[in-house]
């Protein structure tokens, strides 16, 4: 780590932009370009603010920052470093403050649980939300401005509907929650690190992982989620719910964190500020790939998780995956350079149970073409059951290619009255357990067969299936396979419909679906989403907006669709126009705004 800056006080806030910007508990702004070289510096005359708290924020532009003191809540132009209001709506304390995403909003929450919302152009407060129990720790706006997440001191967090003014309280922390971030992720840390990822449709928790330690800041970078505690920096990862490592930098002396252009800015107790180059260590890690000292390069990754995002790990595994792929074409005549290959990769502890497997597998190779060349079927196929690897290789698709036409040019004969042909064909696969049953199904009712082709080319799914139950073993045809991919082929496109809102459409293919053993339960859920969303788009053409945005709570997928989001643009565009005429005093014109364009209408007050 290299030290930049002493600034001697607390770190209240970051923002990583083109510039890095830093306040602190001063109220001191400091600008610094990617060299880490201060560029401006200035103070706006406030009291000092509270750097442990969330009542201090940037806007996501960089533009603008709000300062909380007190029950006192300001907002500050940057780039012409000038006040632009102040505002005393809160009769107690204010903890936490937030910006909408595109910075026509902002929020401010208290001490007593109260929630107020800001309109920036208008510089003013528009609504109140319902107020919590409890202190309101943190808040956050989606993206799309339809809710406000807010932490709670009684280990709550908050999700507040911004269009019907509902909320909902979900209790899944521990500890008073300290921090709420809304990015890609939606994510809650409380006091001792508890982390929740939630699921932000469903308003549901996605994983609770609990750290145990004192919690001082968090960032998100790509996957991974930065936890600064009071001992370490511990890093998450947001997709598989993985410890990538818990402790990456050790020092008690961490307070707040944020990532700049790929370096981790780092700010102490003490008021230094120091940036670490996140891939650094991405010389050594290509000395070790070229080395061919794998343990070596994968123990730097565990060290630094962040090298997974370099160009020298794309490198790594290319030369893992062509090192296997020579390996495994080696058994078949040198298994000893097959190896000599493979040995330098069990040395690393990520990918020691692969390659043992492999070499387990493949040990087999030379006798199980062997088997497949000398026409010994029963064992080739014994060989490939007891070491799965072998059906990846060339000589299994040979082989069920192999099958696949013998028993075609079987089941011809056996259907012209030639058994005996048939059965001559089949001989080498008569000690292949998994093909006797089909074989002497072919051999004692051939008949069958021709009506199952029939009741495929008909596309009487009914019928196909009504054989299949009688006889599993039909399980294992081409016929089969065939019906299973269209099958797999139709879920995919009534999904499609269903994301595209052609719900017709997604309903007739669900309808085929139904038909089809193993697809019944698809096809019901493609069928009541379709319906569900008809139900949605019907309020929406009858100006039901209030009905349709309670039934999309109920059911989160509608979220999804393009017409939710067309409505929510629709309410948080009328809104901002209303807001705009109540400010003029136009009372009457913005009521009959609402009332044409049959908005919700809970947040205005006439």
């Amino acid at each position: 780590m290299k030290q930049f800056v002493n600034l001697k006080t607390k770190v209240s806030r970051f923002f990583a932009g083109d510039e890095l910007i830093i306040i602190d508990e001063k109220n001191r702004i400091f600008y610094f370009d990617d060299t880490f070289k201060l560029k401006k510096a200035f103070r706006f005359k406030l009291p000092d603010n509270k750097p442990d708290e969330n009542g201090v924020k940037f806007s996501h532009s960089g533009r603008y920052v709000l300062i909380a003191v007190n029950k006192t809540l300001t907002l500050w132009n940057l780039e012409e470093k000038k006040h632009i209001a102040t505002f005393t709506s809160h009769k107690k304390d204010i903890l936490s403050v937030a910006f909408s995403k595109d910075d026509k909003y902002f929020a401010s929450g208290d001490i007593d649980g109260e929630v107020y919302v800001y309109n920036k152009k208008l510089k003013k407060k528009v609504y109140e939300l319902k107020k919590h129990r409890d202190f309101i720790t943190d808040l956050s706006f989606y993206e799309d401005k339809s809710h406000l997440v807010g932490g709670g001191y009684d280990k709550c967090v908050i999700f507040y509907n911004l269009i019907t003014l509902d909320k909902k309280d979900k209790y899944e922390h521990i500890k008073p929650v300290k921090k709420v971030e809304k990015n890609n992720y939606l994510i809650s840390v409380d006091e001792i690190s508890t982390v929740v990822n939630w699921d932000t449709l469903k308003k549901q928790f996605k994983d609770i992982t609990k750290f145990y330690k004192k919690f001082r800041d968090f960032v998100m970078y790509r996957n991974y989620l930065l936890i600064s505690t009071d001992k370490n920096i511990i890093i998450y990862n947001l997709d598989d719910f993985t410890i990538e490592n818990d402790n990456f930098l050790e020092d008690e002396n961490i307070y707040k964190i944020s990532i700049f252009k790929n370096f981790l800015i780092i700010s102490k107790t003490n008021g230094e500020i120091y940036f670490k180059n996140l891939f650094e260590q991405e010389s050594e890690f290509l000395d070790f790939i070229i080395k061919e000292e794998y343990k070596k390069a994968f123990e730097l990754i565990d060290k630094n998780p962040f090298l997974k995002f370099s160009k020298g790990f794309e490198r790594l595994n290319k030369l893992i995956e062509l090192n296997i792929k020579k390996a495994k074409e080696l058994f078949l005549v040198d298994e000893a350079a097959a190896l000599e290959i493979l040995d330098k990769f069990l040395l690393v502890p990520q990918l020691r149970a692969k390659i043992e497997k492999i070499i387990e597998d493949f040990k087999n190779y030379k006798k199980f073409v062997f088997a497949i060349k000398n026409q010994n079927y029963p064992l080739a196929y014994l060989l490939a059951n007891r070491y799965p690897l072998l059906k990846e290789t060339r000589y299994y698709k040979l082989l069920e290619k192999k099958w696949e036409i013998t028993f075609e040019k079987a089941k011809e004969y056996a259907l012209n009255g030639d058994v005996s042909k048939a059965k001559e064909l089949l001989e080498p696969f008569m000690g292949v357990d998994e093909k006797l049953p089909l074989i002497e199904l072919l051999l004692k009712e051939a008949e069958i067969f021709r009506i199952l082709k029939e009741k495929l080319a008909k596309r009487d799914f009914k019928g196909f299936f009504a054989i299949v139950k009688n006889h599993p073993e039909l399980k294992e045809t081409k016929e089969y396979e065939k019906i299973i991919n269209y099958a797999n082929k139709l879920y995919e496109f009534a999904n499609r419909f269903l994301k595209e809102e052609k719900f017709e459409k997604a309903k007739r293919a669900a309808l085929i679906l139904q038909e089809i053993e193993g697809f019944e339960d698809k096809a019901e859920d493609i069928i009541e989403k379709a319906d569900i969303s008809l139900k949605f788009l019907n309020f929406i053409s009858q100006k039901k907006y209030k009905e349709a945005i309670e039934l999309s709570e109920l059911y989160p997928f509608l979220k999804e669709l393009k017409s939710y989001k067309e409505l929510i643009k629709k309410h948080n565009d009328i809104y901002e126009r209303v807001e705009e005429l109540l400010a003029e005093g136009k009372n009457s014109q913005a009521k009959e705004l609402m009332e044409k364009e049959g908005i919700v209408n809970k947040r205005v007050n006439f």
